[in-house]
């Protein structure tokens, strides 16, 4: 099993119609730089909701030159074993 960070942030949103997922998704992307990978990973948008509680009042939509904090988290992988239907 293998252990990877993803750092801790503070981002500024700075874009319209900017979401968690969206911040959550960029800044994945930016750390890990593999759309496979970031699509694995789970939790990691409600960690940054419980990092920020204030923004669960906030909506779908962050409101324009908030600051979210986006937390350090662990992502625990390992090697997937494939089921054989028949031996070889």
């Amino acid at each position: 099993m293998t252990a990877r960070i993803i750092p801790a942030a503070q981002v500024r949103i700075v874009v319209e119609d900017a979401s968690i997922d969206l911040l959550c998704y960029q800044h994945l992307m930016g750390t890990l730089r593999d759309r496979q990978a970031v699509g694995a990973v789970k939790g990691y948008a409600e960690a940054t909701l419980e990092a920020n509680p204030e923004l669960s009042s906030a909506g779908m939509i962050l409101p324009f030159g908030s600051i979210v904090t986006l937390p350090e988290f662990v992502i625990i992988s390992g090697q997937a074993q494939a089921e054989r239907l028949w031996d070889e």
